[in-house]
C-alpha cells in the first residue's frame, strides 16, 4: 500500500509568503514550495534573456499559496495558532491564510517540490539546486544547494541581497564569519567567491546538520568550520566579514557584539529587515559606532553593508 502525507496549502501574499513558509518548516514540513505569480512576472521584466514566454504563465492572481507537507496523522492545532499568531502581530497584510488540506502519494510530494526550484544569478554566483545539472557560463560561479528545512536558499530577497553584497567584498583571502547561518548557503558563498575561511554558527541543530551537508556539497568543508551555538561561542578573533542574515530584533542586540568582532576597515553584511524597521535598525548600528556604506532593498526586505 502507498504511503500517503498530508499536503497543506495556506493562501497568504507575497509579502508574507517566507513568514508564512517559516512557519511551515517550524511546524515540521518536509519541504515547502510557494506559488506566487509575481515572482514569474518580476523575473520576466529583468534582465534575463527570454526566447519564449507563454503568457499563461504570468497571474494578476493577488492570492500566494504556500505549501507543506506533513506525516498523515500531524495535528494541525499548533499550525493554525500559529498563523492566527503571525495574523495578529504581522506588520504587513498576511491575507486570508485559509488552510486547506490533502492526502497525497509520499512518492508524488518527494519529487514534486522539486520541481519549483531553479538555479538564482547574483551578480557572478549561481545558486544552483544539487538535483539540476548547470554548466557555469563564463565569468560565473556556482554554490551548489540543498534546501532541507534551514533558512537560506538562495530564493528569498534577504539572502539574495547579502549574496549580492558579499561579491563585493570578497577579493580573495578573507576571514569570515556568518552568524545565524541557516542552511550555510552564505559561508559557502564567500568561500566560492575566494575568502580563504569562514566560520558559520546557528543556534538550531537543523540548520547546522544543513550547513554543513551544503558545506560538503561545494566540496568546501575544509575551509568552513561549523558551531552549534551563538556568536561569542564560535567566533575566534577578528574577522574580515561578517555576515548576518537573521532579523531586525536579533541584529540590534547583536550590534555590540558584531563590533567588537570586525577588524578595522572591515565590512559587516546584513539582512532579513523587514522595511518597516530600518531605521530602527540604522539607529542602532550607528549607535554602536558604524558607518553605512550601501543600503539595498528588495520588496519587503532590507539589507546593507556597514563599516
Amino acid at each position: 500500500m502507498n504511503k500517503k502525507v498530508k499536503q497543506v496549502t495556506i493562501k497568504t501574499t507575497s509579502a508574507a509568503s517566507e513568514l508564512v513558509a517559516d512557519v511551515l518548516f517550524e511546524e515540521g514540513s518536509e519541504g515547502v514550495s510557494v506559488y506566487d505569480g509575481s515572482d514569474f512576472a518580476s523575473l520576466i521584466n529583468s534582465d534575463v534573456i527570454w526566447d519564449y514566454v507563454d503568457e499563461k504563465a504570468v497571474s494578476d492572481d493577488p492570492v500566494v499559496r504556500v505549501v507543506g507537507c506533513f506525516a498523515e496523522d500531524k495535528e494541525l492545532d499548533a499550525l493554525k495558532t500559529r498563523l492566527e499568531e503571525l495574523r495578529k502581530n504581522c506588520p504587513f497584510d498576511t491575507g486570508s491564510l485559509e488552510l486547506t488540506c490533502a492526502l497525497i502519494r509520499a512518492d508524488n510530494w518527494d519529487e514534486e517540490w522539486k520541481k519549483y526550484y531553479s538555479p538564482i544569478k547574483t551578480g557572478r554566483l549561481v545558486v544552483v539546486p544539487e538535483w539540476i545539472n548547470y554548466a557555469a557560463k563564463k565569468g560565473e560561479k556556482i554554490v551548489k544547494m540543498h534546501p532541507g528545512q534551514a533558512f537560506g536558499t538562495g530564493e528569498h530577497e534577504s539572502t539574495r541581497i547579502c549574496l549580492y553584497l558579499l561579491q563585493k567584498e570578497i577579493k580573495g583571502g578573507e576571514e569570515v564569519i556568518d552568524v545565524g547561518c541557516g542552511s550555510g548557503i552564505l559561508a559557502a558563498a564567500a568561500i566560492v567567491a575566494g575568502a580563504r575561511h569562514a566560520d558559520a554558527c546557528d543556534i538550531d541543530p537543523v540548520a547546522v546538520e544543513a550547513a554543513e551537508r551544503n558545506a560538503r556539497l561545494n566540496g568546501v568543508e575544509d575551509s568552513v568550520r561549523i558551531v552549534l551555538g551563538s556568536l561569542e561561542e564560535c567566533a575566534e578573533g577578528k574577522y574580515d566579514v561578517i555576515l548576518a542574515n537573521i532579523t531586525a530584533d536579533v541584529l540590534i542586540a547583536m550590534s555590540n557584539g558584531f563590533r567588537d568582532r570586525l577588524k578595522e576597515g572591515g565590512a559587516l553584511i546584513m539582512s532579513g529587515v523587514i522595511n518597516s524597521r530600518a531605521a530602527q535598525v540604522e539607529e542602532a548600528m550607528k549607535s554602536a559606532g558604524f558607518t553605512l556604506e550601501e543600503k539595498r532593498t528588495d520588496k519587503e526586505w532590507t539589507g546593507y553593508l556597514w563599516r
